[in-house]
């Protein structure tokens, strides 16, 4: 890991700490009525880890995992307070001291999001197409994929902390089918994102 990836992992964790510090205190959101339905828009920014694996014959090769920034954006429509339905951006890069650590992966979802009981925990699932660029360690190249089916499962907390808006914590896991990308059988990418949440609601 660099020195500026290490530096921003730390400033992410921070940040998602003292959010949760934040919504745990009494002045925020005791009692406040949820009121979700309706018309909602949002972002994620925080940090993220990206994986490759192939497999040759009966033998499965991992490669390291890189880090560095994640994100997304949505729009959505809540039906009520426990369930939704969202278009959904999620991207992931990293810059190395050289070329040979830069990657870049980004996906767009259909997304189905449940709020179990209408409560601030909330799990997600999603299916689309991506892309974007890898460089794997011991490969001199740069294998590009795009238009590939990505899948996304998340979950997380968000706190209401006023009519309209919400501050939360999301944990999403994104995977991403490689095998008419690359000479190889059975390529898969993933992606582990940690960010923290805003979302608005109309």
């Amino acid at each position: 890991m660099t020195k500026d990836n290490k530096t921003f992992r730390q400033a992410v964790l921070a940040l998602v700490l003292l959010t949760l510090v934040m919504a745990a205190g009494p002045s925020f959101a005791e009692g406040r009525e949820r009121n979700r339905k309706g018309m909602f828009l949002g972002f994620n920014a925080g940090w993220g880890s990206a994986g490759f694996s192939s497999q040759v014959g009966d033998q499965t090769i991992s490669d390291d995992p890189y880090s560095g920034g994640a994100g997304a954006l949505r729009v959505g429509y809540a039906f009520s307070n426990s369930l939704g339905l969202s278009l959904e951006g999620h991207g992931f890069g990293t810059s190395g001291d050289s070329d040979d650590e830069d990657w870049g992966l980004g996906a767009g979802f259909l997304v189905v999001t449940w709020w179990p009981d209408g409560s601030g925990f909330f799990v997600r699932l999603g299916g689309g197409v991506g892309g974007g660029d890898i460089r794997t360690r011991g490969r001199d190249d740069l294998i590009h994929i795009e238009d590939e089916f990505a899948g996304l499962f998340g979950l997380g907390y968000e706190w209401q902390l006023g009519d309209k808006f919400a501050l939360g914590v999301a944990f999403d896991g994104i995977g991403f089918d490689m095998d008419s990308n690359s000479d190889l059988v059975e390529d898969f990418a993933g992606l582990g994102n940690m960010t923290v949440q805003f979302n608005w609601y109309y």
